[in-house]
């Protein structure tokens, strides 16, 4: 985004936009490098979808609990993750 191009967006507009969490996505997105960080509007959207996608997988998951998993929870992966 650049204001000579005409493609800037204040925070205010760019949350509006994209929301908060859209834009806490895009802004970790938009650069890791010691370079200056690039806010790319496609990968806003993306991590909108991304995260719509991630919420109706939650939900089916918490009505399907017959699908979890059964049996004894002291497998080396469990005591791993409960650390």
């Amino acid at each position: 985004m650049s204001k000579s191009t005409g493609n800037f967006l204040t925070l205010s507009q760019a949350i509006k936009k994209f929301s908060a969490d859209g834009m806490r996505l895009a802004l970790a997105d938009a650069g890791d490098t010691i370079e200056d960080a690039n806010f790319v509007e496609t990968m806003a959207d993306a991590g909108i979808l991304r995260l719509y996608t991630w919420v109706e997988w939650v939900k089916e998951m918490i009505a399907n609990q017959n699908n979890l998993r059964t049996g004894p929870t002291d497998t080396f992966n469990d005591r791993v993750f409960a650390r």
